[in-house]
Protein backbone atom coordinates (compact mmCIF):
# COMPACT_ATOMS: atom_id res chain seq x y z
CA UNK A 1 0.00 0.00 0.00
CA UNK A 2 1.13 3.08 -1.51
CA UNK A 3 0.01 5.23 1.49
CA UNK A 4 -2.41 7.36 0.23
CA UNK A 5 -4.64 8.33 2.14
CA UNK A 6 -7.69 5.70 1.29
CA UNK A 7 -8.21 2.33 2.73
CA UNK A 8 -9.38 0.53 -0.12
CA UNK A 9 -10.96 -2.83 0.27
CA UNK A 10 -11.84 -2.45 3.66
CA UNK A 11 -15.53 -3.68 3.80
CA UNK A 12 -18.08 -3.53 7.14
CA UNK A 13 -20.31 -6.21 7.58
CA UNK A 14 -22.75 -4.00 9.09
CA UNK A 15 -25.36 -3.92 6.93
CA UNK A 16 -25.33 -7.70 6.26
CA UNK A 17 -25.75 -8.12 10.21
CA UNK A 18 -28.35 -6.19 9.85
CA UNK A 19 -30.21 -8.19 7.16
CA UNK A 20 -29.72 -10.91 9.06
CA UNK A 21 -31.25 -9.36 11.97
CA UNK A 22 -34.15 -8.64 9.68
CA UNK A 23 -34.25 -11.71 8.24
CA UNK A 24 -34.39 -13.39 12.16
CA UNK A 25 -37.29 -10.53 13.17
CA UNK A 26 -39.02 -12.11 10.10
CA UNK A 27 -39.10 -15.76 10.92
CA UNK A 28 -40.63 -14.83 13.61
CA UNK A 29 -43.10 -12.05 13.39
CA UNK A 30 -44.05 -13.64 8.98
CA UNK A 31 -47.08 -10.91 8.43
CA UNK A 32 -45.59 -7.78 9.82
CA UNK A 33 -43.66 -7.35 6.86
CA UNK A 34 -44.32 -5.87 3.54
CA UNK A 35 -41.45 -7.85 2.09
CA UNK A 36 -40.86 -11.43 1.80
CA UNK A 37 -37.38 -13.69 2.86
CA UNK A 38 -36.03 -13.85 -1.10
CA UNK A 39 -36.02 -9.53 -1.08
CA UNK A 40 -33.67 -10.38 1.77
CA UNK A 41 -31.71 -12.33 0.19
CA UNK A 42 -31.51 -10.41 -3.07
CA UNK A 43 -30.88 -7.19 -1.05
CA UNK A 44 -27.63 -8.89 0.39
CA UNK A 45 -26.32 -10.39 -2.90
CA UNK A 46 -26.50 -6.66 -4.44
CA UNK A 47 -24.66 -5.23 -1.20
CA UNK A 48 -21.61 -5.53 -3.14
CA UNK A 49 -22.27 -6.46 -6.85
CA UNK A 50 -21.56 -2.83 -7.92
CA UNK A 51 -24.79 -3.01 -10.35
CA UNK A 52 -26.72 -0.66 -8.72
CA UNK A 53 -25.18 2.61 -7.34
CA UNK A 54 -27.85 2.69 -4.36
CA UNK A 55 -25.45 1.03 -1.69
CA UNK A 56 -22.46 2.60 -3.04
CA UNK A 57 -20.19 5.08 -0.89
CA UNK A 58 -20.49 6.29 2.43
CA UNK A 59 -23.32 8.99 1.62
CA UNK A 60 -25.67 10.33 -0.36
CA UNK A 61 -23.63 13.26 -0.73
CA UNK A 62 -20.55 11.08 -1.71
CA UNK A 63 -22.39 9.00 -4.29
CA UNK A 64 -24.58 12.42 -5.99
CA UNK A 65 -21.49 14.69 -5.69
CA UNK A 66 -18.07 13.19 -5.63
CA UNK A 67 -18.84 10.01 -7.97
CA UNK A 68 -21.70 10.66 -10.07
CA UNK A 69 -23.32 7.58 -9.12
CA UNK A 70 -26.71 8.17 -9.82
CA UNK A 71 -26.18 9.10 -13.49
CA UNK A 72 -24.29 6.36 -14.20
CA UNK A 73 -26.23 3.34 -12.10
CA UNK A 74 -30.03 2.31 -11.07
CA UNK A 75 -31.37 2.23 -7.98
CA UNK A 76 -32.04 -1.06 -6.30
CA UNK A 77 -34.96 -0.29 -4.63
CA UNK A 78 -36.69 0.70 -7.95
CA UNK A 79 -35.79 -2.83 -9.39
CA UNK A 80 -36.96 -4.33 -6.15
CA UNK A 81 -40.09 -2.97 -6.22
CA UNK A 82 -40.24 -4.20 -9.59
CA UNK A 83 -40.41 -7.55 -8.35
CA UNK A 84 -43.45 -8.80 -7.49
CA UNK A 85 -42.62 -12.29 -6.25
CA UNK A 86 -40.74 -10.03 -3.19
CA UNK A 87 -43.81 -8.76 -1.84
CA UNK A 88 -45.24 -10.93 0.92
CA UNK A 89 -48.63 -11.94 0.50
CA UNK A 90 -49.33 -12.48 3.92
CA UNK A 91 -48.72 -9.28 4.95
CA UNK A 92 -51.51 -7.40 7.51
CA UNK A 93 -51.05 -4.11 7.97
CA UNK A 94 -54.45 -4.22 10.56
CA UNK A 95 -53.30 -6.60 12.93
CA UNK A 96 -53.39 -5.26 16.49
CA UNK A 97 -50.91 -5.50 18.96
CA UNK A 98 -51.34 -8.72 21.28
Amino acid sequence: GGGGGTEEGQISPIFLQFLDCAYQVLRQYPDRFEFNERYLLLLSEHVYSCRFGTLLCDTEREREHVAGIRQRTHCLWEYLDSRPELVNRSFSADKEEK
